[in-house]
């Protein structure tokens, strides 16, 4: 496992890509890109790691729905609805679901969708865990709050602090309590005073400006409103607090000012019907292919670009496609994997492809007609946009 980016890139061993970004397929390539049952396996042969970001979020997932893709077209699958093979951005961070909100209309301002391209299920893959199934989606919301004060301010100035003023933010909110803080039997709603940090201060002058992140999730939206209708105010609020210490009003030329840098809303849904056509879908292909069966569903809410749809009412599943043997140092610059079980990778495409025409109904070879699982959501149009 590699320490540093310096051991990284003294690696003797790299690929190799064409003019067009193509891996070429040459002897590092053939050594690297073998396919192991699972990680005792890997580790007994041999086997190499392949590091690059993404590799296991989500670029097996990547390959193998644009593998399903591919084979729906060569061997000309005719379904009954249109099927959309997407591949969306910005999932993570400061991208709070960006792709999937532009696919699904979604207008985080109001907290509504349109669904202007009416689709009727959604399936995402989106995990990296082979047999895993989300169907829950835990909602969050979050924001950089940034407080500032004039430039050019002495250590030790008789005046209202930008760094005081977030102090006390935190000092707020870490006294809130949730029902879950209090009954742990109650809905698991949390939050978090994440980072806070501010500019580089002059010497002998003080930080201009400090920021704080916060972050609040819950599976149900309810729970969700209530503690942000709790925080939000204590930005405001210590704001407030930090000018008054001096006898100071919002606005005046020594008061510490307040930003909304930046907000991120990920819708929260927690499933009412475990019957839609996208649960009978992922239940009965995985019996038909003899892959990743499940006995129960694991009902516990996970945070994925699938929140969007679910928001909107286009019913959803998550589950995992690509088959790595092992992987790990996710979103960050050492990330690897190895290639896993080629069959049941092969398996997993073939299920999504039956999920997708399950939902969307098909055309036999014979000339018959399967209907579709989903009923039509009837017409949209892209200018039916909330305000």
């Amino acid at each position: 496992m590699v320490k540093t980016r310096s051991e990284l890139a003294a690696l003797p061993d790299e690929l190799h890509f064409d003019k067009d970004g193509k891996v070429i397929e040459d002897e590092n390539y053939k050594k690297a890109y073998q396919r192991y049952k699972d990680y005792e396996d890997a580790l007994g042969r041999g086997a190499l790691r392949i590091y690059v970001p993404g590799y296991n979020d989500a670029m097996i997932n990547t390959a193998a729905v644009m593998q399903a893709a591919y084979m729906l077209n060569k061997y000309k699958i005719k379904p009954v609805y249109d099927i959309w093979i997407c591949g969306t951005t910005g999932e993570e961070g400061k991208g709070n679901l960006c792709g999937m909100k532009q696919l699904y209309g979604y207008n985080q301002d109001t907290g509504k969708g349109n669904n202007a391209l009416n689709f009727v299920a959604n399936f995402g893959a989106d995990s990296t865990s082979p047999g895993s199934g989300t169907v829950n989606y835990l909602g969050s919301y979050r924001f950089e709050i940034k407080y500032s004060e004039p430039a050019g301010v002495k250590v030790g100035a008789n005046q209202p602090s930008a760094l005081m003023a977030m102090n006390r933010a935190i000092e707020m909110i870490s006294n809130l309590k949730t029902p879950y803080d209090l009954d742990k039997k109650a809905e698991r709603t949390t939050y978090t005073v994440g980072v806070g940090s501010c500019t580089p201060a002059p010497e002998g002058e003080r930080s201009k400006e400090c920021t704080l992140l916060v972050d609040m999730r819950s599976p149900t939206p309810g729970p969700l409103k209530d503690i942000r209708s709790k925080i939000e105010p204590a930005f405001t609020k210590a704001l407030q607090q930090e000018n008054a210490k001096y006898g100071l009003k919002d606005g005046d030329a020594k008061a510490v000012k307040m930003e909304l840098v930046w907000f991120g809303d990920r819708p929260a849904h927690k499933r009412k019907n475990y019957d839609d056509p996208a649960m009978q879908a992922f239940w009965q292909s995985a019996r038909t292919v003899g892959i990743d069966i499940r006995e129960k569903l694991n009902e516990r809410a996970a945070s994925l670009n699938d929140n969007v749809p679910a928001a909107v009412g286009v019913p959803t599943v998550n589950f995992n496609v690509g088959t790595n043997a092992g992987g790990g140092g996710g979103h960050a610059w050492y990330e690897w994997g190895i290639p896993g079980n080629g069959q049941d990778e092969g398996k997993r495409v073939y299920r999504m492809i039956l999920m997708g025409l399950m939902a969307a109904g098909y055309h036999t070879s014979d000339g018959k007609v399967v209907p579709p699982l989903a009923s039509p959501g009837g017409k949209r149009t892209t200018e039916e946009l909330y305000k």
